[in-house]
């Protein structure tokens, strides 16, 4: 490792400003030092500042959503706390250096990490992490000290960590493009130099469809979401350099599996400790971290995704959909993720989102939100198209078409 306080820490992807590792530094090695150990960043850039202030120090940071407004932060027991205030690192030893920086990063750092769950199921829920748990894919070598890594993920959450703290122990620059529309982001992949990218697959499905090549991409990471193997084969052209890997990842447990097509293993070290069972995954407790105000029962971690095994020898799954997600019609039950990916296929389709609407005959019907890259094709084609793929009674209803089709905090499709 070297210090190379000149090179780029953090570039906006909107406006190209840039601060350097030398700027980070001078905010880490000011006097006296302060930390503020529950935040609410009003930005990205100042998300990054504050994590790698607890990573250099071994302080505990919890980090807030930037839209959590106070009857949130009330029903999540901190309507009374001084969120944003600043508090002094005592007993501060030697002035931080990027390679000092770097080995904090890569595990060797004591802070630990609050981070909140999606609350796509409810209140969110808070999670308490050792940064070494997190670090535990980190991969450090000269190779990746020429990384450029867009950073297309909610700076607090688990999946925005996960990435940083990768960039963070290699001394390398992130590029925000969380929340950007499609013609900026290819902008600032080419304009900085992007060669790593890590997402969900309704952000890459914004980049669809291809009509020109990003070949300075090496990495492509898909996250969060179900991503099956159609989008895959359309995101080829567009990075025809990249390697294509899936990572199983969640707030309660940090990333566990990689996969470099839609079939997951359970890596070697892992083999007790994430199992299938009753079609499901479940972690065992020791790769958790410690929910705060809540006991785990039991030594299992139930995550509530639906696994379909491709073979037993070895063993290898997909991830179906999460339990949660399922649709019951007239007594079937139906995978909104299975009916998603038919009609993405339809030509112009670039997003969909299918969920239940109370019906009293049918108990749920299915409803589709329908996201174009043109002009919107005709209900009665969509429906012929799903007709030569799908029983009947998975088969959308009501259909509509929308200009955005909404999204979670931490980027994924809300299924609320």
């Amino acid at each position: 490792m070297t210090d190379r306080n000149d090179s780029p820490w953090f570039i906006d992807g909107r406006s190209g400003a840039t601060a350097t590792y030398a700027d980070l530094l001078a905010v880490l090695n000011q006097s006296p030092v302060r930390v503020r150990p529950l935040c609410q960043p009003g930005s990205p850039r100042d998300a990054l500042k504050e994590i790698a202030a607890a990573v250099a120090f071994g302080t505990s940071l919890t980090l807030f959503d930037s839209d959590f407004g106070e009857r949130e932060l009330e029903s999540l027991g901190h309507g009374n706390s001084p969120i944003n205030h600043p508090v002094a690192v005592s007993g501060k030893g030697e002035a931080v250096t990027v390679q000092a920086l770097q080995e904090l990063a890569a595990g060797k750092s004591p802070a630990r990490l609050g981070l909140f769950t999606s609350g796509s199921n409810g209140l969110p829920k808070l999670v308490v992490h050792p940064v070494g748990n997190l670090a535990r894919t980190v991969k450090v070598s000269n190779r990746h000290r020429q990384d450029v890594w867009g950073f297309a993920y909610n700076p607090t959450h688990m999946a925005g960590i996960l990435v940083y703290l990768q960039a963070l122990a290699n001394g390398c620059p992130v590029v925000d493009v969380f929340g950007l529309g499609r013609e900026d982001v290819l902008a600032a992949i080419e304009r900085h130099g992007i060669t790593h990218l890590s997402a969900t697959p309704s952000f890459y499905r914004l980049l669809l469809p291809v009509d020109r090549a990003m070949p300075g991409v090496r990495s492509i990471t898909l996250g969060g979401e179900n991503a099956d193997a159609v989008l895959l084969e359309r995101l080829h052209p567009l990075f025809p350099a990249a390697r294509f890997h899936n990572i199983y990842a969640s707030t309660e447990a940090g990333a566990l599996l990689t996969s470099e097509g839609d079939a997951f293993s359970i890596g070697a070290g892992l083999e007790q400790l994430v199992v299938l069972r009753e079609g499901r995954i479940h972690i065992h407790r020791s790769l958790l971290g410690v929910f705060a105000g809540a006991a785990l029962e039991g030594e299992w971690y139930d995550t509530g995704d639906v696994v379909e095994v491709v073979s037993s020898e070895p063993l290898r799954f997909r991830i179906v959909a999460r339990e949660r997600d399922w649709v019951n019609v007239g007594g079937n039950k139906v995978n909104p993720c299975e009916v998603e990916a038919i009609l993405e296929e339809f030509p112009g389709v670039r997003k969909v989102r299918v969920s239940g609407r109370a019906n009293s005959v049918m108990g749920y019907i299915l409803c589709a939100e329908i996201e174009c890259s043109g002009p919107s094709p005709t209900e009665s084609a969509l429906r012929a198209f799903a007709a030569t793929r799908l029983q009947p009674f998975k088969i959308p209803r009501l259909i509509r078409f929308v200009d955005r089709i909404a999204h979670t905090r931490t980027g994924k499709v809300s299924r609320q």
